[in-house]
């Protein structure tokens, strides 16, 4: 689908602070647009006109393609590998018996959750003020730089957190979604950008797994950080907007009368509670692998095949979500996760069911978020200013969801009730309630098949009229 959108060959300077340009340019629909656009040229002194890349096509829009991807990929690739360098951690760099043990796993729970999280802080600012957009983007180059290269020298558990957990994080949101916003510049529709998250997620846990093991925590960190500022350092090249930008835009006011809109709340109360069970088997199956007595790599093997199988998934409910009732692209993805974590991961001992496993659920599981367009669609039709914020706020709230489920599973994990009780992956160790509680999680989220029973209705804030004048006369006492 993509439709392609009227061009402007030329376009004068002084035109750009009194039109909206990119909006007619978008809107073949708009009435009168092309004798506008021929009024503006003619209008125009030649001198003045500067010539704009073509969109959807050319070098120019392939380079920032190429340049974005390669964010996306190094970005995401380092938190969804992160199950690696757990297993590392707990079973190489600290003790079994360290008081700190507990806070390994909110690391990387924190360095995906608040990628998705300060993007609700970063994304009005930079709408706010476009023209820092490369200026923010290469701060947060800087900042990834150095919280990997802090955590080659992090002794404690609360160094990693500060870095690998809270420093790399903030610098990948400032880094990543500047030059995201420019992906609607250069294409009507390029799903190719959000591809680098599924290669990354197969190539780097065993370059992780590989630098950790024969040279070291610090080594490895360092030749990470060397190879994350190389390759991003050229793609800012590329990574730049199509169209000139204004050095501030004007505030608009925020629409909040979604937060009455009971469809909203049903898609975001099902999106927190599916990020609190999505990201647990991603983080826990390398050390799973370890405690079966598997080797190492069995266990990365796993979290990449996981990785890679979420892409056909997401192509697959996306579709379905394009052409059928969206109640069963929900289904498809929280019910099929949910079985795969209790009939497959429940009962797994051995390599192949724990591969099969990662297989089924990483199809399943990461289809839930591309269905995050059509939710904003029931609640916010075609208001493209609500949809910007809605999408904010079910990016934060996977955020919320992901942070969360850090500290929730280390409680889970030291109070077991199944430990060695009960066969397979539900008696080792402490994995049965993990196991129960990320399968619980993602049938619950199926919640949000109900959505059509609210539709039309809205939550009502307003004071009861019976309630007022007694409010009143404390207010007038008081």
């Amino acid at each position: 689908m993509n439709a392609s959108r009227p061009q402007l060959d030329t376009i004068s300077q002084p035109s750009i602070a009194h039109f909206d340009v990119r909006a007619l340019e978008s809107n073949p629909s708009t009435p009168g647009s092309s004798n506008w656009r021929r009024s503006l040229i003619a209008l125009e002194a030649p001198d003045t006109a500067v010539s704009l890349p073509p969109i959807d096509g050319g070098f120019h829009a392939y380079a920032y393609l190429a340049s974005a991807w390669m964010f996306e990929l190094l970005v995401w690739s380092l938190p969804f590998s992160y199950g690696v360098f757990l297993n590392y951690y707990t079973t190489v760099l600290f003790s079994p018996d360290d008081s700190q043990l507990n806070l390994l796993p909110l690391v990387g729970t924190l360095s995906s959750g608040i990628i998705y999280m300060a993007s609700l802080l970063v994304l009005p600012f930079i709408l706010r003020y476009p023209g820092q957009k490369r200026n923010i983007s290469l701060l947060g180059l800087v900042l990834c730089v150095a919280g990997l290269l802090g955590s080659a020298f992090a002794t404690r558990p609360t160094h990693l957190l500060a870095t690998q957990g809270v420093v790399y994080s903030l610098g990948a949101t400032m880094m990543f979604f500047p030059v995201a916003t420019y992906l609607m510049d250069w294409f009507s529709a390029n799903g190719i950008l959000f591809t680098g998250t599924g290669l990354g997620g197969i190539v780097v846990p065993f370059v992780a797994e590989f630098l950790l093991n024969r040279y070291g925590q610090r080594i490895a960190f360092i030749t990470l950080a060397a190879i994350f500022g190389g390759l991003a350092l050229p793609a800012f090249v590329y990574a730049k907007p199509r169209l000139p930008v204004a050095q501030i835009s004007a505030a608009s006011a925020v629409d909040t009368s979604f937060l009455k809109n009971q469809v909203f709340w049903i898609f975001f109360i099902a999106n927190i509670i599916q990020a609190l069970a999505n990201f647990l088997p991603g983080i826990y199956l390398p050390s799973f692998a370890n405690d079966l007595n598997l080797s190492t790599t069995s266990g990365t093997l796993a979290l990449a095949l996981m990785n890679a199988t979420s892409m056909p998934g997401l192509i697959l409910i996306g579709g379905m979500s394009d052409k059928l009732d969206l109640r069963l692209s929900i289904s498809l993805s929280t019910v099929g996760s949910a079985l795969a974590i209790f009939l497959v991961w429940g009962f797994t001992a051995k390599l192949a069911p724990l591969l099969v496993f990662a297989c089924i659920y990483g199809f399943f599981s990461g289809g839930f978020s591309v269905l995050w367009p059509k939710f904003i669609g029931v609640i916010s039709k075609d208001d493209p200013h609500l949809y910007s914020t809605l999408m904010s706020l079910f990016i934060a709230s996977r955020g919320l969801g992901n942070v969360l489920s850090g500290p929730l599973s280390t409680t889970l994990l030291k109070h077991s009730p199944l430990y060695d009780k009960a066969g397979f992956g539900y008696g080792l160790k402490g994995y049965g309630p993990l196991i129960l509680f990320s399968g619980c999680g993602m049938l619950a989220s199926t919640v949000a098949v109900c959505y059509p029973y609210f539709v039309g209705k809205t939550i009502d804030v307003s004071i009861p009229l019976a309630r007022r004048p007694v409010l009143m006369r404390r207010l007038t006492d008081e």
